[in-house]
């Protein structure tokens, strides 16, 4: 009987430790975009991209993204990226991410901090280089 509580107790610890999700930043032309922080001790954060391309052909993006903190835009970053068909770009794992100079780790953490996709245009393509 006791094996019940302490499998209970495990399987709480396990779902409250799941990574932060990301947040849809919007979509276009069957590519979908969205983004989350990646907070770490001792280090800068990190704003992590994450592009989905669920069209049958490759796909030229061009996306700006605008990082406020109490309403003022701070900062603005912008990629240019091609991603093949039915491929997922995911944060560092693939180079899409950005590191914020104006704004500190605690900054970003704040519910002071937004992020918005002020730009993003999807052009079909033969291929990826």
């Amino acid at each position: 009987m006791k094996a019940i509580p302490t499998l209970l107790l495990i399987l709480l610890g396990f779902t409250s430790c799941k990574a932060p999700q990301f947040i849809q930043g919007g979509e276009k032309d069957g590519v979908k975009v969205s983004y989350r922080w990646n907070h770490r001790a001792d280090k800068p954060s990190e704003l992590l991209l994450k592009i989905v391309n669920d069209s049958p052909s490759a796909q030229q993006l061009h996306l700006g993204l605008d990082l406020y903190y109490q309403a003022f835009t701070v900062e603005q970053f912008s990629a240019d990226t091609c991603i093949p068909a039915g491929r997922t770009f995911n944060g560092k794992l693939n180079g899409i991410y950005f590191i914020p100079k104006q704004v500190t780790a605690e900054q970003a953490a704040s519910p002071d901090t937004k992020v918005q996709l002020t730009e993003f245009t999807a052009e079909r393509s033969t291929a990826c280089p």
